[in-house]
């Protein structure tokens, strides 16, 4: 199963949007309070963890602790509600990804993370798009749809980088 947490002591926001990337990737929200980053890779092998700047969900780590992998992307993001004014659940836990302009190097990356949960079919109606995108600023959107409507929520990625576990497991 797919876990996700925060950075501690999060914001009403940055709590909505993982509460929104939860409903959609199917994932357990794990409340971390004051446990240690390091106790929480011991029981999980892959966990991502939204960490906040200023209040606003600002960055995202997928760990792989059997991979040794860290990615790290610093975002801004719409909420579910900004995107379709509604909240959508995954309730069959599928999701297929594409992969589309300048987003496609990416695709490796990403689809290592998330093949071993299961969760990515082809045939699924909910998409998880990585799109290229046009602005020197922004690397790549991640675009969440259910058949042809975007549910959100809407991920800016600023930039991405690749880190070691082990070295980086302080970092959030």
């Amino acid at each position: 199963m797919m876990v996700i947490t925060t950075s501690r002591k999060p914001s009403q926001r940055t709590r909505s949007f993982v509460n929104d990337l939860a409903r959609i990737l199917n994932a357990k929200i794990l409340t971390r309070g004051k446990t240690p980053l390091k106790d929480i890779l011991n029981e999980y092998n892959k966990l991502i963890v939204v960490g906040e700047y200023k209040g606003n969900p600002g960055k995202i780590k997928f760990y792989d602790v059997n991979r040794n992998k860290i990615i790290s992307i610093l975002i801004s993001a719409k909420l579910q509600r900004e995107v379709c004014e509604e909240e959508t659940a995954n309730l069959k836990g599928k999701i297929s990804m594409e992969f589309m302009g300048n987003a496609k190097k990416y695709r490796k990356l990403f689809y290592d993370f998330f093949s071993n949960f299961n969760i990515v079919n082809d045939n699924s109606p909910f998409r998880m798009c990585f799109e290229g995108s046009s602005s020197d600023k922004n690397i790549f959107y991640i675009q969440f749809y259910e058949n042809d409507k975007k549910i959100g929520p809407l991920i800016i990625v600023k930039s991405l980088k690749i880190l070691e576990v082990n070295k980086d497991i302080n970092m959030i």
